[in-house]
């Protein structure tokens, strides 16, 4: 049997509330209550440049949706990819495991006619290259100490080469396996079944890796730019490593926005970098407010004006 909506609320609150208890130890072990004149001793103009980074990061964004709906023969504007996108992010941070993201489909179902099938293609191909790309570099983390730079970056290039191979040939293969079993299960019936991930050629995936690897970096350039507003120069590799780290970890606990266990293996990680524990948590806390919050912010008020978009199309 399926679960019920007030079970899955449940399950919801149950996530938040264990992350937000997660988030608050680690406050409480940091030291950073007793040291709370450290978040005023931020450089102003340093942190505004991590919220115009993060700013970027959300246009790569824009733009990579742009490029799909093109790619998948339903061009839409400027305006219209900033509104789905941008409402997207508050859905995707609220729910478990980003699931919310279904929305750009629903959206771009009811706005513009486009199938279902391919909005989840899109966003397969969304999240599919914003995993690997933070797979491998939290992969590298297994070099580091063991070979040079040039040998690490030739491994993970052949390592990425190789799974995109293999994505492009066996992904009707997955997704058919993944369909027989979702429709055995009944809350998923309505939605699995009959859903086919349509691919791009080559040259235009290629297209979207790029721009997700533009995206990407400038959310690791924006944790850097945070860093150096409180006063630390931390090297940008290591940096790169344990931020995708701490994400790959959020996604994995389930809790909506990662709260509590990506602030945690983030801060440990910048320990590990020299930094002080509660200078690490205050880096970590003022990142993430930037980069998520305030972006759930943003998302809810397009979100809102999305939900007006689709009532102007209903009958």
């Amino acid at each position: 049997m399926g679960i019920s909506r007030e079970k899955r609320q449940l399950i919801r609150w149950f996530l938040f509330c264990a992350g937000l208890v997660i988030l608050l130890y680690f406050i409480a072990i940091s030291g950073l209550l007793e040291n709370w004149r450290l978040l005023l001793s931020v450089n102003i103009p340093l942190f505004f440049l991590a919220v115009a980074s993060t700013l970027v990061v959300i246009f790569f964004r824009v733009v990579r949706w742009r490029y799909l709906c093109t790619q998948y023969g339903t061009p839409v504007s400027w305006k219209e990819a900033t509104l789905v996108t941008v409402s997207s992010l508050f859905y995707a941070n609220i729910t478990p495991g980003k699931i919310g993201d279904v929305y750009k489909a629903y959206f771009m179902q009811q706005r513009h006619g486009m199938s279902l099938s391919d909005g989840i293609s899109m966003i397969f191909y969304e999240r599919f290259f914003e995993l690997m790309i933070l797979f491998f570099t939290a992969c590298a983390i297994a070099f580091i100490e063991l070979r040079g730079i040039t040998v690490i970056l030739l491994e993970v290039i052949a390592i990425i080469l190789t799974l995109l191979i293999i994505f492009y040939v066996k992904i009707d293969l997955l997704v058919s396996v993944i369909e027989r079993i979702a429709c055995r299960v009944p809350i998923l019936q309505r939605i699995a079944c009959g859903i086919r991930i349509r691919k791009l050629p080559f040259p235009k995936i290629a297209g979207v890796l790029g721009i997700t690897a533009c995206s990407i970096g400038f959310d690791f350039l924006q944790l850097w730019i945070v860093a150096l507003a409180f006063g630390y120069l931390l090297n940008p590799v290591l940096l790169s490593i344990g931020f995708s780290i701490s994400i790959l970890a959020g996604l994995v606990s389930q809790i909506p926005l990662g709260m509590g266990v990506t602030e945690a293996s983030l801060s440990y990680f910048l320990g590990t970098l020299g930094v002080p524990g509660s200078a690490a948590l205050a880096i970590v806390l003022a990142s993430r407010l930037i980069s998520m919050y305030l972006v759930l912010v943003l998302g809810f008020v397009a979100s809102r004006f999305a939900e007006s978009r689709l009532l102007e199309e209903s009958p």
